[in-house]
């Protein structure tokens, strides 16, 4: 694609490398790409950005986000490549972990959206997490720290608890899985073996369980600087899938939530935390308390309901990164609704399935105001290329089974050709 600001004798604005292009990498190139950044994104498996007419550049990569090799093709890519001086976009906690521990080399060559590690392990290790809570006196749920087998069974517990990891990913690509839930102390026992095979010890926590499903959970989606809150709106987590303990979001609300903003400004200026950020709450039915449940610090699954909602977060971080101006947003607009359809409709068959909606009322809270996660008449083939990644991952999944993290091979990067349009 030509450089048309150069043709016209204009500054170049400075390009985005996105790392990931999944549906959150997908809402951050087309929110820059039509404002006429220059969108690079690399990634292992090609998924929705990867399609995007507003994606002019893309890298396939072998192995992991968190790779150290990732570091070192950053580091010797930026001085020989146009990559040098793009603001750079993480989109999943490895990456960001790997730049905020590397900060100062990085920001030699590029623009970051990523704070420098004493700012990031506040969110990353949810041991930190919950300490800064109990510090800040935000409610969080209780949480225990057993060092093996013998201190679990040693715990008074009122079942049931959840079995989970300081750091999310750690779980999440071993067993799919972000808890493990405990009804007994037999149930438990089991669970923390299970977790023992791809987690050491001190990087298990045992929580308490919030009664409750996903529709319980709020969020507050923020832009910050120097932990101070600039700009911010609440949310509503309506649906997730699995409905369970959801890897993700799949329908969301924006609603007024008041409560949430004293408690995410006490975190956010504990942190000293800039950029566009979400801070995750349960209300629990118990005491009616908002509770602390994590808090990330890349563009999130829903991130682009903010801008259907007039908070256009991903340019207001380019902007920071940048040192440019941009013009304050209006006022946010509630009752609009982010719909991740691939999802959803699992999400929607999964709460019919064990009673707890209808099809009709599920039907029902599809009417009103919506914005799809992928799907867009302007942009049409990241849906029909995330449809087709799905449906070869299901496959994937049932011919294998899950096992626990090895030894990666050889990681190389390969520049591909933008697809045929």
């Amino acid at each position: 694609m030509p450089d048309r600001a150069a043709e016209r004798g204009e500054k170049r604005l400075p390009p985005a490398l996105i790392l990931g292009s999944d549906f959150k990498a997908l809402g951050v190139a087309r929110r820059l790409g039509r404002r006429g950044i220059a969108c690079t994104v690399l990634d292992a498996v090609p998924r929705s950005a990867w399609f995007s007419r507003y994606t002019r550049r893309r890298i396939r990569w072998s192995g992991s986000l968190g790779d150290e090799a990732l570091l070192t093709f950053l580091l010797s890519s930026g001085p020989t490549s146009n990559l040098q001086g793009a603001v750079l976009f993480p989109m999943q906690d490895e990456a960001v972990e790997l730049i905020s521990r590397h900060h100062t080399k990085l920001a030699r060559l590029y623009r970051l959206t990523t704070p420098p590690w004493e700012v990031a392990r506040w969110a990353l290790d949810k041991r930190l997490t919950y300490r800064m809570a109990q510090e800040l006196e935000v409610p969080a749920p209780r949480t225990w720290y057993p060092t093996d087998e013998q201190a679990l069974l040693d715990l008074d517990l009122q079942f049931p608890v959840i079995v989970k990891p300081a750091i999310s990913v750690h779980l999440q690509y071993t067993l799919r899985l972000k808890a493990l839930e405990a009804r007994s102390h037999a149930e438990l026992l089991s669970a923390y073996r299970q977790a023992r095979t791809v987690l050491e010890a001190d990087e298990i926590l045992l929580q308490e369980l919030i009664p409750g499903g996903g529709q319980l959970q709020y969020s507050l989606g923020a832009f910050c600087e120097n932990g101070q809150l600039l700009y911010a709106l609440t949310a509503r987590r309506r649906r997730q899938y699995p409905i369970d303990y959801g890897l993700g979001s799949s329908f969301v609300e924006a609603v007024e939530v008041p409560a949430l903003y004293p408690l995410a400004e006490k975190l956010l200026r504990f942190m000293g935390a800039s950029g566009m950020i979400e801070v995750e709450f349960k209300l629990d039915p118990r005491d009616g308390l908002y509770k602390l449940l994590d808090i990330n610090l890349r563009p999130w699954g829903w991130h682009s309901l903010c801008v259907a909602c007039g908070l256009d977060l991903p340019y207001l971080q380019y902007c920071q990164a940048t040192g440019q101006t941009a013009h304050p947003p209006g006022p946010v607009r509630y009752g609009v609704r982010w719909l991740r359809l691939l999802t959803d409709l699992p999400a929607g068959l999964q709460e019919i399935r064990a009673g707890l909606t209808s099809p009709l009322a599920y039907l029902r809270s599809l009417l009103g105001p919506t914005t799809f996660s992928v799907f867009s008449l302007t942009d049409p083939l990241p849906a029909i290329g995330d449809l087709l990644v799905a449906l070869l991952r299901l496959s994937h999944l049932q011919a294998s089974h899950p096992t626990p993290i090895s030894s990666p091979p050889p990681t190389s990067a390969q520049e591909t050709a933008p697809p045929t349009r």
